[in-house]
């Protein structure tokens, strides 16, 4: 009796190592027959009433092999994560890559991307990259506006274009039978294209309404302004669409000499997605792109090819109209090709996003083990907090966007500065799992033809080469604390940054100077020189 009380009383510290013990497989495991020892190799058929051919390999479903909070040993990927679809790529003559990747589907996507945006623009032709892929909707020798749309829709298929700061991407999606046909009319509507003075004028309205709209979204004007105030005096702080008088000076020069300089079969890629067959879409390509010009006409050259500097300073936009007040604070950060890459896509995902209405839902996973959560909910007025990582090719954005009431403001200000600059002094081991996890489980959602397209477009911009998700998530899996404590004091700790304030911003004003609100990304003193790392 006496032996019974001492156990039942074991304490709480006691059962949580035995519990440990066994999720890392150094404890008893018991069965329906008793007590199994952990190196017993039955073990897996009687717990899950299975017998892999080689316990060692062929784990997926075994408990055996997790560690800490049940997480896989450092530098392992889930199972799903280790494997990939066939993919293939080809060069034409002219310069242009063809790439595909294949498996069984109804459906077909075919993408072209071009490396141009507004980026390459000047002041003075600034919109022309997003005004030129509006026009190239509206009909071509071949075909008018109506009959473009008609026989897109009989296809049953889904024409769309987007403008970014540094790409292009034009994308349909058709029955697989239909593939010839919609390589057909990519390569008419970028080839054949008219851009007549009527056709301008009708569109410059609707560039127009469209830039009205934007300016009602807080997010694309806290994103525009941001990148203005941080790229002050660079093609890369100017909007997209343009400013509302640029639009109206754009004419058919510019947008032709735009179309002649950067729509080039170097700077373009072809990325087909679904049941598409590699050789059918290169022998398409050929067809109907391999006439592309490899080369700029002469006298013309890729503006803005210069590394952008990093203006860092403060920005208040007053309104007192709107309800909130929006803080937008951006540091620099490592671009496409810098080895800090993946460090930063990890944090983004490690610090998240803050929404006051999810936060209240009882046992979501999403606010599991986050730091940010031990101080945001206590901001009553607070209705956002969003994590922002935007790399470019040479360059990248990393930040944060909040919305509160103009009371807390000055504690959102605080919080967005010192959010980053937190991790240069301690990462917690539980909270790198929750975002690793969070990674693998976006790889794995990575399903679509046209999420896949764009993924690959941009990889064969930026890196010439297709990275697999094993690839990404074998990268991610070999990140650790350390690393990411060392990233956070690189890019982040006493580091340079932007604020950009929209809506009531007296409370913010008064804050006080930059070299004030600077003390904000210098949360505690640290040892620089311990985390002075590289990365392997």
């Amino acid at each position: 009796n006496s032996f019974r009380r001492r156990k039942t009383k074991m304490s709480k510290a006691a059962r949580t190592i035995k519990n440990v013990s066994k999720l890392a497989g150094t404890a008893p495991v018991k069965s329906f027959g008793g007590v199994v020892k952990a190196e017993d190799p039955h073990v897996q058929e009687l717990k899950y009433g299975i017998k892999p051919t080689n316990t060692r390999e062929y784990d997926q479903f075994s408990k055996a092999r997790l560690v800490d909070l049940g997480e896989l040993p450092h530098g392992e990927i889930p199972e799903a994560l280790k494997f990939s679809r066939p993919y293939d790529e080809s060069k034409l003559a002219n310069g242009l890559k063809v790439c595909t990747e294949y498996w069984p589907s109804k459906l077909a996507t075919i993408g072209v991307f071009i490396k141009a945006g507004s980026r390459n623009e000047s002041i003075e032709t600034s919109g022309v990259s997003h005004f030129l892929e509006h026009l190239h909707f509206k009909g071509t020798a071949n075909r008018s506006r109506v009959k473009l749309e008609s026989e897109i829709e009989n296809l049953g298929g889904h024409l769309n274009a987007y403008t970014s700061r540094e790409t292009t991407l034009y994308h349909i999606q058709v029955p697989k039978e239909n593939v010839s046909k919609a390589v057909e009319i990519l390569g008419d509507i970028l080839n054949n294209s008219l851009y007549n003075k009527n056709q301008i004028e009708v569109e410059r309205e609707t560039i127009l309404s469209e830039l009205e709209e934007t300016t009602g979204n807080a997010d694309e004007v806290m994103i525009e302004n941001a990148h203005y105030n941080s790229f002050r005096d660079h093609m890369m702080g100017q909007p997209i669409l343009g400013s509302r008088e640029n639009i109206g000076l754009i004419s058919q020069d510019m947008i032709k000499e735009f179309k002649d300089t950067h729509y080039i079969a170097p700077r373009m890629v072809m990325v087909g997605c679904g049941d598409v067959q590699h050789q059918e879409l290169v022998d398409l390509a050929e067809k109907h792109f391999g006439k592309v010009s490899g080369e700029s006409p002469a006298g013309t050259t890729i503006k803005n090819q210069d590394t952008p500097a990093f203006s860092a300073g403060t920005m208040y936009m007053h309104d007192d109209d709107l309800p909130s007040t929006y803080v937008a604070s951006f540091f620099k950060a490592p671009g496409w090709n810098d080895e800090g890459y993946y460090p930063a896509m990890l944090l983004q995902r490690i610090i998240g996003d803050y929404d006051p209405m999810t936060y209240k839902e009882i046992n979501k996973p999403a606010n599991n083990y986050r730091g940010i959560l031990t101080y945001l909910p206590k901001m009553i007025s607070l209705q956002k907090f969003t994590t922002q990582y935007t790399p470019y090719s040479d360059v990248g954005l990393f930040g944060h966007i909040t919305a509160t009431h103009e009371v807390e403001c000055r504690s959102a200000v605080r919080h967005s500065l010192m959010t980053a600059a937190n991790y240069a002094n301690n990462v917690a081991q539980h909270e790198v799992y929750h975002g690793r996890n969070k990674l693998y489980h976006e790889l794995t959602q990575l399903e679509t033809g046209s999420s896949l397209c764009q993924v690959i477009g941009h990889q064969q911009l930026y890196w010439g080469r297709r990275v697999s998700r094993s690839e990404v998530a074998q990268r991610i899996a070999h990140i650790t604390p350390e690393m990411l404590q060392h990233f956070a004091n690189e890019w982040f700790y006493d580091a340079e940054f932007t604020l950009t304030a929209w809506g009531p911003v007296m409370n913010v004003q008064g804050m006080g100077p930059y070299k004030f609100l600077k003390w904000n990304t210098c949360p505690q003193q640290i040892d620089t020189a311990k985390y002075h790392l590289k990365f392997d």
